[in-house]
């Protein structure tokens, strides 16, 4: 051994450098840590500038800071990565420590901002297109990208440093889409509905899924306040269920039920008109007391100038008859009546109950 090493020491294959750093390695070391302390430097100008409590207010922090803290913490990183192992780790932790997570924070606190303006531009984007039309495809696409933009924005969120700070993100950006989303959220579900029953129709759907949404289109007009939108859905509505071929051929049933209603009180046939009435319609009880009084007391011809049959759900039908009666041939008045049809177990429709009637109208 001690041969080889004499034989070593005189080719010059060992040397000092065995036993000591390196000039430069230590170079090196002295190169990363002097970046290292620019970086932290910069950082701890960049902390203050996202914290909302020293600054008041959310907006993009100084950029030359931020891109400052950036670069150097980027090129203290590639130096670090040429220093000894052991030098290496304790210089990683400490930039880390003191720059790394500040930059991250940072880059966190930039994109919350982003998308907050984003949320900001297509809320006014909506806003204005649901005030001028609150049920078109375009306004409903609108809604849905605001829609997105706050759940994307959620998830940035998390990645905001400061309780403070998320909450004053939330409050400048989030509130006011969220804001437009709330007041207009029924009438864009309602909306939904349509564009599924139109689906639904054309995939032949079995009618009990086509019957469900329906009722949840019409439980949405319910919480719906502005009547011309309420009127614009219902129109949209109508326009979807004649391409129901169910509902079209029930539809066809409801009129020739009416059609007999006239014809039966046309004829005073007492007993066929009372066939058409459920017992659980209100006042059966003495209902054939009433028209049977009708009939004896004046001479009345009626005619059905037209029907609307709002809905057909499980065997029930919402319908508004308009109609005219000419009474002992002299005066002539024109109403409507909706009224809530059922059918029977054997397949009859038959009137329940009377949900609305408007004043009489005389014709002269």
């Amino acid at each position: 051994m001690k041969k080889l090493l004499s034989i070593l020491l005189a080719t010059g294959l060992v040397g000092a450098n065995i036993f000591t750093p390196s000039t430069a390695e230590a170079a090196s070391f002295s190169q990363a840590e002097s970046l290292v302390k620019i970086a932290e430097q910069n950082a701890g100008a960049l902390k203050w500038q996202i914290s909302y409590e020293l600054t008041k207010e959310i907006k993009n922090p100084d950029m030359k800071i931020f891109n400052a803290t950036k670069d150097s913490y980027l090129k203290a990183k590639a130096e670090i990565a040429k220093v000894s192992v052991k030098d290496k780790v304790k210089l990683e932790k400490r930039l880390e420590d003191n720059v790394g997570i500040h930059y991250t924070r940072a880059m966190g606190y930039i994109d919350a901002i982003t998308s907050g303006k984003k949320i900001v531009d297509k809320a006014n984007q909506f806003n204005t297109l649901y005030a001028a039309n609150p049920t078109s495809d375009v306004t409903e696409k609108s809604y849905h990208e605001l829609s997105s933009e706050i759940r994307k924005q959620a998830i940035l969120l998390y990645r905001v440093y400061g309780k403070s700070t998320r909450d004053a993100i939330l409050t400048k950006y989030k509130t006011p889409g969220e804001k437009a989303l709330q007041s207009s959220k029924y009438v864009i579900t309602a909306k939904m509905h349509l564009d599924k029953l139109d689906d639904l129709i054309t995939k032949k759907a079995d009618q009990k899924t086509v019957e469900a949404n329906v009722s949840e289109f019409f439980d949405l007009l319910d919480e719906i306040n502005d009547e011309s939108i309420v009127d614009d859905l219902y129109n949209a509505y109508k326009e979807s269920i004649r391409k129901d071929s169910n509902f079209l051929a029930q539809e066809k049933e409801i009129m020739e039920f009416f059609k007999k209603a006239d014809e039966y009180a046309n004829a005073e046939n007492l007993d066929a008109m009372l066939g058409l009435y459920s017992a659980e319609y209100p006042g059966y009880d003495t209902l054939k007391e009433i028209i049977g009084a009708t009939f004896k007391d004046f001479d009345v011809k009626y005619e059905t100038l037209g029907l609307e049959v709002h809905y057909i759900l499980g065997g029930s039908a919402l319908v508004t008859q308009s109609q005219k009666a000419i009474i002992d041939e002299k005066e002539t008045l024109e109403y409507t009546t909706t009224y809530l049809l059922e059918k029977d177990d054997a397949g009859n429709w038959k009137y329940v109950d009377v949900l609305d009637k408007s004043d009489s109208e005389d014709v002269e």
